[in-house]
C-alpha cells in the first residue's frame, strides 16, 4: 500500500481532481502537494526571490487549508526554474520527499495541453522509480464516468505479461482492498495460427494459476486472454468491461535500459480512458 504521496499540482480541474481521489486508497497517511513555477529571477544571494513564487505559495497553501482528506496529512512545497522540463524536478523532489507514489492529472483542456501532459507523464515515468498513478478528471457533469475516482478499486485490470516481478503479486500486495479484478495478458505474437494458439492455450494455464493466488483475499477474479495489438486490446477491454483502473508495469531492467518505457504503456497512458497505475519494479528489487 502507498502511504506518501507526491501530486504535481497547478491548479487545473485535473490536479484537484486528482488529490481529491487519493482518498480512495487506503495507507495513504501524507500527500505533498509540489506546484513548479517557471521564474526569470532565481533566488538571489540575499535571499530575494520572485514574487510569483511567493504568489504561488500562498495560493498553494489557501488551496490545502480547504481541502479535507481526512486523517491524510497536507504538505506544500514550491520549486521554482527558470527553464526546461518540469519532469526532473518532479522526479527530484519525489526521491527528496521519500513518496513512493506520484500521482497526477492526465489530460488538459485542449489538444496541446494533453500533449505536453502526456510528455511529461511519460518522462516522469522513464527516469523515476517512482509508481505512477495518472488520472483524468471526469467531463463536466459526469462525476460517475469511467475517468471518475467514484469506486477507483471498484474493478481492477491488472496487465501481465508473466514477467518478473510478476505485476500480479505486486497488486495483491499494493492493492489488497479492490472489489473486484481482472487478470490480462495480450498475446501479440506467432507466425502462424497454430503458434498463436499455442501461446494463449499456455497464457491460460499460467492466468488459472495468479487467479488461484488471489483465493486468500476473497477478491472475484476472472481471467481474460485476448490477441492482437498489445496496446489497444487493454484500452478496448477496460472500455467493455466497465473497468475503474488499468494496472500495468513498465519494462527495462537493471543498467542501460532500466528507463526504457515501452510503447506499449505509453501509448496506454495517453488513450486510455480510465485511470492508469504503472509500476517501476525491477527483479530482485522492493518498494
Amino acid at each position: 500500500m502507498y502511504e506518501h504521496v507526491l501530486v504535481p499540482f497547478d491548479f487545473s480541474p485535473d490536479s484537484r481532481h486528482t488529490v481529491e481521489c487519493l482518498t480512495q486508497f487506503p495507507g495513504v497517511s501524507r500527500v505533498v502537494l509540489l506546484h513548479i513555477v517557471y521564474t526569470r529571477y532565481p533566488a538571489q544571494a540575499d535571499g530575494t526571490v520572485d514574487p510569483s513564487i511567493d504568489y504561488a505559495r500562498l495560493r498553494l497553501e489557501e488551496y490545502a487549508r480547504t481541502i479535507d482528506l481526512g486523517s491524510i496529512s497536507i504538505q506544500t512545497r514550491i520549486e521554482g526554474i527558470t527553464g526546461g522540463n518540469i519532469s526532473p524536478v518532479v522526479n527530484r523532489v519525489a526521491a527528496a520527499e521519500g513518496v513512493s507514489l506520484v500521482a497526477m492529472g492526465r489530460r488538459g483542456m485542449s489538444v496541446i495541453e494533453a500533449l505536453l501532459l502526456g510528455s511529461v507523464a511519460s518522462d516522469v515515468l522513464r527516469y523515476s522509480d517512482r509508481d505512477l498513478l495518472l488520472i483524468n478528471a471526469p467531463a463536466s457533469g459526469e462525476t460517475n464516468s469511467p475517468g471518475g475516482c467514484i469506486g477507483l478499486l471498484s474493478h481492477l485490470m491488472v496487465c501481465t505479461d508473466f514477467s518478473r516481478p510478476e505485476i500480479v503479486s505486486l497488486s495483491m500486495e499494493d492493492l489488497p482492498f479492490a472489489s473486484r479484478v481482472t487478470l490480462l495478458h495480450v498475446v501479440s505474437t506467432g507466425d502462424t495460427r497454430e503458434e498463436v494458439h499455442l501461446h494463449s492455450s499456455d497464457a491460460w494455464t499460467r492466468l488459472k494459476e495468479l487467479k488461484d493466488a488471489y483465493s486468500h483475499l476473497k477478491i472475484p477474479v476472472r481471467a481474460t486472454v485476448c490477441e492482437g495489438d498489445t496496446a489497444e486490446e487493454i484500452i478496448l477491454q477496460a472500455r467493455e468491461n466497465q473497468v475503474s483502473l488499468i494496472v500495468m508495469k513498465s519494462s527495462g531492467k537493471r543498467g542501460f535500459i532500466r528507463n526504457f518505457i515501452g510503447s506499449t504503456t505509453t501509448h496506454v497512458i495517453r488513450n486510455a480512458d480510465v485511470p492508469v497505475l504503472v509500476l517501476k519494479r525491477f527483479e530482485g528489487e522492493k518498494k
